[in-house]
């Protein structure tokens, strides 16, 4: 199948209104359309860009002021360190001192910075002195413990040389493994460039959380999906939202961003993104993660207000366009109205298209009104002429019915006065008298049949049944009882017959002449003729064969004429008006009538009748015709 057929059925479906209607949705929305396509994949990543450097100035913002804070935190005890009287200070009384208590002393006489350090204790969480070889003889605030405390126990006092001087963990038991904090230290060095002692802080975590908490209200707003963690130089957390991971290792995913930036992260918990930044040149990392639906929220509710502007700009489009195509095809809708109305028979109805007077539509109403008073006269010449032929077709059967009376009446005197002289003069007449008189009855009876077969055709002209639905082997054994009733002979009905739509009394007419030919033109000594019918696709095939005389091919079509015989009268009787009324009948019923014969090899009618009588009009039968 071609594609244009391939189509065809499928566009035929709709209406024009639909039709119109959707070309005019293809010509406003396709440009639509097409700039979104065109442009939404490059909007929404730019919005992803937008949302991914807005992250990534949180994450700067929060390592600018943890670096802020660093820098306070390294000088404070650079120059708490610096003004420690070093040279003055019996760092060896205060070992010997550890030897035997094993704990910090609670004041430090002498030291005039000892006031510094209460103003200072509102941003550390802890102040210590130690010695060289990393004990802590002196804590502020005091802690009254019993252990002695070594700097040199820690993990993180080996970090403090090489990162800056700044390391995150605990000092137990002054800071529990819980609670571990942010450390620097710096040494207590002579003028001679011995190192004595340390000076360290520990940051309170509270400025670190205000940090943290302040970025993740300003940038991130998500209402707790988000999280920020500050990662030490060797991979541990140094802070983070949710207060409970310090001094945890970093997770791995966290870890293999090595340059600062923001990345998108595929996990099987969902995707995320992550802002990194540095923080000043300490090694240190603020990573600032958000969920991905969460992060591009805004470029998400953006894809859906397009969406909406879409679908509210179709719908509106839709109805307009509808509307147009409404205005449009009223026109044509007027002249489908005024169509109907005169196929209905309203031949006086007109249309009136008053706002298309001279464009096409306007021609096309005024031609429609003039081919409507066309039909109009042609109507009213039809009827005049209708009424005419009924008239003439009145007259012509009264005068046939005159003409079959008269004829009658004179053959009835004929035979009447022949049967008169075949009584009187049986004596005086010889034999060729006899001879005459038996001739004059039967052209008398010969006429007579003749006139009476003129009235039947009359009668089956004026005399039409209802057509109604029958079974046709009903009407075939009917009509198979008639002719054996006239003829010696054998009908056989083959196969089962299918029911019909058609006039029941007309057609056994029809089946009861074809029977009645088959055994009566047939000199064999057992006439047989037999009956099939055949499903030929939108038709019934009937086929009545015989085993007579045949008739020859170029008989075949004028064996249908009116009053035609093709033997003689002494030979096989009949008037020559069964056939040709059998033909009309048919042709009547939609259908056709042939034969199929050769001399000596009988005969075979062929009558076609349709399904459906209404697939095919009656200009179409003519046509066949």
């Amino acid at each position: 199948m071609s594609g244009e057929g391939a189509r065809g059925p499928l566009l035929a479906r709709f209406s024009l209104r639909a039709k119109v209607t959707v070309l005019l949705l293809a010509l406003s929305l396709g440009p639509l359309l097409l700039a979104g396509l065109v442009n939404v994949g490059r909007a929404v990543q730019r919005g992803k860009i937008s949302e991914r450097l807005r992250y990534a100035q949180g994450a700067g913002f929060a390592a600018y002021a943890i670096n802020d804070i660093f820098d306070r935190l390294r000088n404070d005890v650079r120059l708490l360190a610096r003004r420690f009287p070093v040279e003055s200070f019996d760092f060896e009384g205060e070992g010997a001192r550890l030897d035997v208590l094993h704990q910090p002393r609670p004041t430090m006489p002498g030291w005039r910075d000892a006031p510094i350090l209460a103003g200072l204790h509102q941003d550390y969480a802890l102040l210590f002195l130690a010695l060289d070889d990393g004990r802590v003889f002196y804590t502020h605030p005091f802690y009254n413990v019993s252990a002695t405390v070594n700097l040199r126990a820690t993990p993180w006092m080996a970090e403090i040389e090489e990162h800056n001087g700044l390391a995150v963990g605990s000092l137990p038991p002054l800071l529990s493994a819980e609670s571990p904090g942010v450390v620097a230290v710096a040494p207590l060095v002579r003028r001679d460039g011995t190192r004595r002692g340390w000076l360290g802080a520990v940051l309170d975590a509270g400025r670190l959380e205000d940090v943290v908490d302040r970025t993740l209200a300003t940038y991130a707003g998500s209402g707790g999906h988000s999280d920020l963690v500050l990662l030490d130089a060797a991979g541990r957390i140094a802070a983070d939202s949710t207060h409970r991971r310090v001094g945890q290792p970093a997770p791995q995913h966290l870890l293999d961003l090595r340059y600062p930036g923001t990345r998108e992260i595929k996990r099987a918990a969902g995707g995320i993104v992550v802002a990194r930044a540095e923080v000043g040149r300490t090694g240190w990392f603020v990573e600032l993660m958000t969920p991905t639906h969460v992060a591009y929220r805004h470029v998400y509710v953006m894809i859906w207000m397009l969406i909406a502007v879409i679908v509210l700009t179709f719908i509106f489009v839709l109805l307009f366009a509808d509307y147009l195509a409404n205005v449009l095809l009223r026109p044509i809708r007027d002249l489908e109205r005024g169509a109907q109305m005169i196929g209905a028979g309203a031949l006086d109805y007109r249309i009136e298209l008053t706002i298309h007077g001279d464009d096409e539509l306007g021609r096309l109403a005024r031609a429609f009104n003039e081919m409507g008073d066309n039909l109009l006269r042609s109507q009213k010449q039809v009827r005049a002429y209708a009424r005419n032929l009924e008239a003439a077709h009145e007259e012509l059967d009264a005068m046939v019915y005159a003409i079959t009376h008269d004829l009658k009446k004179s053959l009835r005197g004929i035979e009447a006065f022949a049967s008169f002289l075949e009584e009187d003069y049986r004596d005086v007449l010889d034999s060729g008298g006899h001879d005459n008189l038996r001739s004059i009855a039967s052209n008398v009876e010969r006429i007579n049949a003749l006139a009476d077969d003129l009235i039947r055709l009359v009668e089956q002209e004026r005399e039409r049944g209802e057509t109604a639905r029958f079974d046709l082997g009903e009407l075939i054994d009917e009509a198979r009882e008639r002719a054996q009733a006239r003829h010696a002979g054998e009908v056989i009905k083959e196969g089962r017959m299918p029911e019909v739509m058609a006039d029941r009394g007309r057609l056994l007419l029809v089946f009861d002449n074809l029977i009645d030919n088959g055994l009566k033109f047939n000199r064999s000594p057992r006439p047989q003729v037999r009956v099939t019918c055949v499903d030929d696709g939108l038709d019934w095939r009937i086929e009545v064969t015989d085993n007579g005389i045949g008739i020859e091919p170029q008989y075949h079509e004028r064996v249908f004429d009116l009053f035609t015989r093709l033997n003689h009268q002494e030979v096989f009787k009949g008037t020559g008006t069964g056939l040709n009324l059998a033909r009309r009948i048919v042709q009547d019923h939609r259908g056709t009538l042939s034969v199929k014969s050769q001399p000596g090899e009988g005969c075979t009618f062929v009558v076609t009748l349709p399904k459906d009588p209404g697939l095919l009009t009656s200009p179409s039968l003519q046509t066949l015709s």
